[in-house]
């Protein structure tokens, strides 16, 4: 047993001392739940549990929170609850996240799929680099792509994103370079790129005939 020697009150809880040392903070609605008082013995398994349900409830506010912000996956929720309250409460959290269906890999994925092709204008590469990122495993991002592709038209988009950035720059060697190079980051695939510039040069050569 040790003795709980001070307790005080802090910005984020209460601070626990124990034998005259700090030994944890408490949030406030678990050390009201606790019932502690300075002077009273209390067994390190006990001060462990205390611990615990104080990181849970810390970690849970915070998801929710999160949550509420904008969606996550469940791996982007897991990595920011770790700093709240450590890996066993993140991971008890998320779970639960999950089985009130508040965190769903598989939706998120399709979601942000269609947001970054439709929004942001990214190719399937990019799309999926980006999905893998978030901590999506390889079936839901094979899913969220097929999902896409049922909608997708890559020459279009190629062809607008060429017309709106690089139209002007597809005269000369270092200009289509520079489109090539940008168009590769976005995620599109060289054999395509270098089909929408074709078509690009061949409308511009028209113009000017």
């Amino acid at each position: 047993m040790m003795l709980i020697t001070a307790l005080e009150k802090q910005k984020g809880g209460w601070a626990v001392f124990v034998e005259g040392e700090y030994a944890l903070t408490l949030d406030a609605e678990t050390f009201v739940r606790a019932k502690l008082r300075a002077g009273e013995e209390i067994t390190p398994a006990r001060l462990d549990e205390l611990k615990h349900q104080s990181d849970l409830r810390r970690t849970r506010e915070r998801a929710l929170y999160l949550l509420e912000t904008r969606a996550h996956s469940r791996k982007e929720l897991f990595d920011k609850l770790v700093k709240t309250g450590g890996e066993a409460a993140a991971g008890e959290v998320t779970a639960r996240m999950e089985e009130l269906g508040l965190l769903d890999d598989a939706d998120y994925a399709a979601r942000l799929a269609r947001q970054l092709t439709e929004r942001k204008g990214y190719g399937e590469v990019r799309v999926r680099q980006e999905l893998a990122r978030r901590g999506i495993d390889r079936e839901l991002i094979e899913d969220a792509m097929a999902g896409v592709a049922e909608t997708a038209d890559v020459d279009a988009a190629l062809d607008a994103l060429i017309a709106r950035r690089y139209a002007r720059c597809l005269g000369d060697e270092k200009g289509r370079s520079r489109a090539i190079g940008g168009l590769l980051r976005m995620g599109y695939r060289q054999a395509d790129i270098r089909r929408a510039i074709g078509r690009a040069r061949d409308a511009l050569e028209a113009e000017g005939e």
